[in-house]
């Protein structure tokens, strides 16, 4: 599944959500956090996973331009990489619960 592509950093390969990442990020207290998300309050969650990911990025290009140090930019790179794979999984778990719903209205 593909989010908007605002968070696209030039040079850096942003992992993929893949099923096998998908079993694994779900096994995760973050990911059965995510699982466990009412359908109603997904956008809400979308959107603050969303600011948080916005924020880490003007974060990170403060840091790049400020020619901080390497190692801390490295840190929060990794930190931005994992919470957009969780964001990944946030609108695949939206997708699955919005498909659950229209078929039990199906029904």
């Amino acid at each position: 599944m593909k989010t908007n592509n605002i968070f696209h950093l030039p040079g850096i390969k942003m992992p993929v959500l893949t099923h096998e990442k998908i079993q694994e990020l779900t096994q995760t207290p973050k990911g059965k956090l995510i699982s466990g998300t009412p359908f109603a309050a997904f956008p809400a969650l979308l959107a603050n996973m969303e600011s948080a990911l916005l924020q880490q990025l003007a974060l990170y290009d403060r840091l790049k331009h400020a020619a901080a140090d390497s190692d801390s930019r490295k840190m929060l790179l990794l930190e931005m990489l994992e919470d957009h794979l969780y964001l990944e999984l946030a609108h695949y778990i939206q997708f699955i619960k919005w498909r659950e719903q229209q078929v039990s209205k199906a029904s």
